[in-house]
């Protein structure tokens, strides 16, 4: 009897567990309805877009500012750069014969931040020696600079270089001290329409 009773007991136990298991008919949902305030969405701070002029003259004042040793010239809708004591040239040479990577690495933070802007790097030479020569010089002057300012971090894409051989004198081919300045590398900033 006292079996019966225990074999009852642990039946009846296993099936109220098992129906209890089958008639379980998920969690209970509670759809509360939360009554709370949102406030308006943060409005964005934007800065009212510049125009192409006053993007490049502030391009320019800054240039200016920043690098008291070139020589920075407006010129309707483009920045000339020229850098008189640094970069220069002796004769038939590729690298500047100065100190140029300080003034370059200034120039290419300047860039870094107008990036709405790209590079004409244009190489020149004095006027002596036969002028496809000359223009192949120039060529590589320029090419030489544009590498170095890739090295400081600017992207390719916006940089361009082209040399002019000795078509644009800046000043008297007949003095070295003239010969010396035309021997040299120009950059023109321009705005990106892009």
């Amino acid at each position: 009897m006292k079996n019966r009773f225990k074999l009852t007991f642990i039946f009846s136990t296993l099936t109220l567990g098992m129906s209890s298991c089958y008639m379980y008919d998920g969690p209970t949902r509670i759809n509360h309805r939360v009554d709370r305030i949102v406030p308006p969405p943060v409005e964005k701070l934007v800065a009212p877009k510049q125009s192409k002029a006053e993007y490049l003259d502030k391009a320019y004042k800054e240039i200016q500012g920043t690098l008291p040793d070139a020589d920075v010239t407006m010129i309707e809708d483009s920045i000339k750069i020229l850098f008189p004591n640094n970069i220069i040239y002796k004769k038939g040479e590729l690298y500047p014969s100065s100190g140029y990577e300080t003034p370059l690495q200034s120039f290419s933070q300047l860039l870094k931040k107008y990036k709405k802007t790209n590079i004409l790097i244009t190489g020149h030479t004095d006027s002596k020696g036969v002028e496809s020569k000359n223009k192949e010089i120039s060529a590589q002057r320029a090419l030489n600079i544009k590498k170095v300012i890739i090295e400081n971090g600017i992207n390719e894409l916006r940089l361009k270089s082209w040399g002019l051989g000795s078509v644009s004198p800046i000043a008297e081919n007949e003095t070295e001290a003239g010969r010396e300045k035309n021997r040299r590398v120009e950059f023109v900033v321009l705005y990106d329409e892009k």
